[in-house]
């Protein structure tokens, strides 16, 4: 029995440890394998890019023995289009542990724990719907699986975790935003019971939420402390023990929450456990901070509300919140007075889940800052019609206020007074809004930042809202007297607004602002912002009138100037600058007057007119006019392009984007650029005019120099559609190098890549017309054009077509091609370009060309030329003599047709020999006609028959007037000459036959 109990340990052990060496060894040796199959899986399943190393791959049992442990460390999930390159879920390492026992002896796999460490979680949906989580491959597999009870994977877990994770939900939908930063989360719970306890802890350092644009929370720690039973298939939630905190301020659920098959079920309640106001003040923005712990309070706090009923796409639940305060105060540490008398009661009630059908009741608050009270109070009646009653009074030292919070670097001087009552119903559809009496002023203000250290001074204003019928169109609205001195300058404004049914506006301004000043004061995130601003203006008006372009019913009048001004952004890459800039003012127009600056590298200077300004500011996407001048030495173009990463290649590179021109604009610019730079060409010397209407940059008349040519060029540029630009031009071209022409234009490049070889210069008038990629450079499958080609002269060495057409002629002095005066009617149509027969020399020899060529680089050229016999091959020669009937003299030029095919990397030489053989036998023809009129001549010679013949040939030089009467010798004469003709003909016949 020992010895049997000593092998049993022995073979036990020897098992566990053959399990360990496994462990080690075989995700090393089969690490390829498991990898591609484990790629494989992927690729039929999911619809992301799953990143990892299987060298990152570890499997031991040390960790957690005797549980098996699998962890992989550095994985992660890219999205695809249309969340291309975006981070789905990556972690630092993500583990599994497995009962060993169960793998060993079991007939299932029971999961003992989770672990995820430093996670990062992006989850989006956009507008549409679709979320970048759906990545999962839809299975193609029918087949339906029949249930069998037990299942071989148990999800019973002993206990998870997720550590410092980072987690963001943006839900465009809704649209909502959820952020959360060093996320800890850990928990337990058999999901193998039909009813158990799931008992977490989860806290964060950080959380905000935001509904509609609008946060709720930001940047709140939070901690929860739960167990929630878990019954009915997963689907009721039931509070028991649980605790959530916000900073310092806790919460507690009773109730419960069901998942329906259509809808959501609840019955819950809350309550905050707690009762000091300390725990209420640490939700308030800039007051949690690492001096809360020393902030004096007291004061009793009550929180409590539910949530009751069924929520779903057509239906609330009913809920209530109600918050009370009562006798609280808050003093800081190190500040000399405290804010007291804080009361609030607050009951957000809504008894029926219709949304309309809420209660806003604060009923009371009250505070003390100092010897300065705070009163206010608001009755919502429901969110219909906003039924209201409103009333805030308030009389704040604003240098008191600096001895209560602890605002840092900011000095605050002056005395502001608020009442507002208002009661009433408002109501968009029968105009109608809560009566108003508000007034609001400012004496002897002060403000002074610590970085910077110029203070606004002798701040001060007073305003008065007042609506006394209800009426929108009886509210009368007023700032005067609004000023300030900045440095010195004094700048003041006066403004009243009536009618809120039709604005009726008179607004005056005056003086000067250094806006760099104002914005060291109050400062601009991501943006500096410079210059100084003079004015002096006053606008009067209607808004009915603007918006029936009655502009003598809008008297503005007034200038403006504008020096050293400057602009920069972290979002823009260049930076705008404008030395000066003047303006004047009337009701139609703005006069430009002396406006010079940068933008960028580029510079200019701008004068002219724009109209309907007006409109454009204030109406619905008015358009604006203008017929400006615009001179510049240099116009890069390239610093306005849209920039777009390219992943394709290995090297980071940046492609140029489309540019729009916006619709509410119609322009007339008339240029004078000196140096344009666009895309990779520079251009000079640049004149014109472009017209800018509808979304459309029509231009006329523009001229310009460029690779060493002169360019004209009238036409349009369409962009309304940004992902299918389109383009419509005329260009005329004076002596460009063709070898320029063929590197610098993708037109030229793609249909005559020939002319790269070529040394010479050429002139054009074309029409073309087509779309522009997302680059700026013509689609070449939507290329269509027209128009002549002159080649002054030209020569091209080098080519194999030349070398085609050599091999079959047997030609000398044909290794360079000239062209001298040469004209070309050419097409680009369904992706081909077209030229008709031109002329050129192969050497000495005259030659006629005529064809086409693919967008694909295919070629299909004729070229029709005279070659003496002795340079043609056998097989041509053999040919013209068939047809002759002779030897051909060795110097007799013979018409020779060659085709030339392929692709101009691989050219195709070949005689046409339809076409050869019908130039065989009009050669043959021509030299019987001429061999017939010899002998004929000669026979002829001296007698009567050669006038005869003379006749036929070209006429009698001594005949007589057509008009007389023909004599019996001429008649005998006429009918010596019909023989003759008749033995002429059938001689040729002879030699044709």
């Amino acid at each position: 029995m020992k010895k049997v109990l000593k092998w049993s340990l022995i073979g036990v052990g020897s098992l566990i440890a053959l399990i360990v060496v496994a462990a080690m060894v075989i995700p090393i040796i089969f690490k390829d394998d498991i990898k591609a199959a484990i790629d494989k899986q992927l690729a039929g399943s999911v619809n992301a890019d799953v990143v990892f190393d299987i060298d990152d791959l570890n499997i031991t049992l040390f960790k957690n023995f005797p549980n098996l442990t699998v962890e992989m460390a550095n994985l992660g999930v890219m999205n695809r289009e249309p969340f291309a390159g975006e981070i789905l879920f990556a972690t630092e390492s993500f583990g599994v542990e497995v009962n060993l026992a169960d793998i060993l002896f079991g007939d299932q796999l029971k999961v003992k724990g989770i672990s995820i460490v430093r996670p990062t979680v992006n989850i989006k949906v956009l507008k549409d719907g679709r979320a970048n989580y759906d990545i999962a491959i839809p299975s193609t597999d029918t087949a339906v699986v029949e249930e069998s009870g037990e299942g071989a994977f148990s999800f019973g877990i002993d206990h998870w975790e997720i550590v410092d994770a980072t987690v963001s939900y943006d839900d465009q939908t809704m649209p909502y935003l959820l952020k959360i930063n060093g996320l800890n989360h850990n928990g337990s719970g058999d999901f193998n019971q039909d009813t158990f306890d799931l008992k977490t802890y989860t806290s964060a350092d950080t959380i905000t939420t935001a509904y509609d644009g609008v946060e709720y929370l930001t940047n709140k720690r939070a901690v929860i402390d739960a167990v929630i039973q878990i019954s009915e298939d997963f689907s009721k939630y039931t509070f028991k023990e649980n605790s959530v905190k916000l900073n310092d301020f806790a919460m507690s659920f009773d109730g419960w929450f069901k998942m329906n098959e259509n809808d959501y079920g609840m019955d819950l309640t809350f309550k905050s456990p707690e009762n000091t106001f300390k725990s209420l003040l640490s939700l308030v923005p800039g007051i949690y901070t690492a001096d809360f712990k020393g902030i004096e309070t007291k004061g009793d706090l009550s929180f409590s509300g539910l949530v009751k009923g069924t929520y779903s796409e057509t239906q609330m639940p009913a809920f209530n919140v109600a918050l009370l305060v009562n006798d609280a105060m808050f003093k800081y540490p190190d500040l000399p007075t405290a804010v007291n008398n804080i009361n609030l009661d607050l009951l957000v009630d809504n008894k029926d889940g219709v949304i309309e059908n809420t209660v806003v009741n604060l009923k009371k608050f009250h505070m003390d800052f100092g010897s300065n009270p705070f009163d206010a109070s608001l009755l919502i009646e429901n969110l219909r019609d906003y039924r209201m009653e409103a009333d805030l009074s308030a009389k704040l030292n604003l240098a008191e206020l600096t001895t209560m919070f602890p605002i840092e670097g900011l000095e605050m001087k002056g005395v502001y007074v608020a009442n507002i009552k208002a009661q009433g119903v408002y109501d968009s559809i029968n105009k109608t809004i809560p009566t108003v009496n508000a007034t609001m002023s400012l004496d002897n203000g002060y403000v002074k930042s610590s970085e910077f250290p110029l203070p606004i001074e002798d701040l001060h204003f007073t305003s008065s809202i007042k609506n006394t019928s209800g009426k929108m169109a009886e509210t009368f609205i007023a700032v005067n007297d609004l000023a300030l001195i900045l440095d010195g300058e004094k700048f003041t404004a006066d403004m009243t607004l009536q009618n809120l049914d039709n604005y009726t506006w008179d607004v005056k301004a005056k003086g000067g602002i250094d806006l760099e000043k104002i914005t060291k004061i109050f400062p601009l995130e991501g943006m500096t912002l410079a210059g100084k601003v003079q004015a002096d203006l006053r606008t009067q008006g209607k808004m009915s009138d603007l918006e029936a372009e009655k502009y003598d019913k809008l008297p503005t009048s007034g200038t403006a100037s504008l020096k050293n001004f400057s602009y920069a952004a972290a979002d823009l890459p260049y930076a705008v600058t404008i030395s000066q800039a003047g303006m004047v003012f009337d009701p139609k127009k703005i006069e430009l007057t002396n406006t010079t600056g940068t933008i960028g590298k580029s510079d200019f200077t701008v004068s002219g007119a724009i109209a309907n300004y007006l409109g454009y500011m204030f109406g619905n996407n008015e358009t604006i006019k203008g017929n400006v001048t615009f001179a510049s030495n240099l116009l890069d173009l390239n610093e306005f392009m849209t920039e777009t990463e390219e992943t394709t290649t290995v090297e980071d590179t940046a492609s140029f984007g489309v540019i729009p021109i916006p619709e509410n604009i119609d322009f007339l610019l008339r240029s004078n650029i000196k140096t344009v730079k666009m895309m990779d060409y520079t251009m000079t010397e640049a004149k014109g005019d472009i017209t800018l209407k509808n979304g459309v940059a029509n231009l006329q008349g523009i001229i310009f120099k460029m690779l060493g040519g002169s360019f004209g060029v009238d036409g349009s540029y369409n962009a309304k559609d940004i992902n299918h630009p389109q383009y419509d031009m005329a260009l005329k071209i004076e002596k460009l190098s063709i070898k320029e022409a063929a590197n610098a234009f993708s037109i030229v490049k793609t249909y005559a890549p020939i002319a790269g070889l070529v040394n010479g210069d050429f002139s054009t008038d074309f029409k073309i017309n087509g779309e522009l990629t997302q680059e700026m450079m013509p689609n070449m499958a939507t290329v269509n054009g027209a128009g002549l080609i002159k080649v002054a002269q030209a020569a091209l060495t080098g080519s194999k077509l030349v070398s085609g057409v050599t091999s079959l002629t047997k030609l000398d002095n044909t290794d360079e091609v000239t062209m001298k005066d040469v004209l070309m009617s050419a097409t680009i149509k369904d992706g081909k370009l077209s030229v008709k027969p031109f002329d050129v020399n192969f050497g000495s020899y005259k030659t006629t060309v005529a064809g086409s060529t693919g967008m694909d680089g295919t070629i299909d050229y004729t070229l029709k030329m005279n070659v003496p016999a002795n340079k043609v091959s056998s097989q041509l020669t053999s040919l013209t003599n068939k047809y002759t009937g002779a030897s051909t003299d060795p110097n007799q030029p013979v018409p020779v047709t060659i085709g030339v095919g392929g692709n101009y990397s691989d050219p195709k030489t070949r005689l046409i020999m339809d076409e050869q053989k019908e130039q065989a036998k009009e050669a043959a023809t021509a030299a019987a006609k001429e061999e017939a009129t010899k002998k004929v001549t000669e026979l002829a010679k001296g007698t009567e028959a050669e006038k005869i013949v003379g006749s036929i040939l070209g006429g009698d030089k001594k005949s007589t007037d057509s008009t007389q009467t023909a004599t019996p010798k001429e008649d005998a004469t006429k009918k010596v000459q019909e023989e003759a003709a008749k033995k002429i003909q059938n001689l040729l016949k002879k030699k044709k036959n």
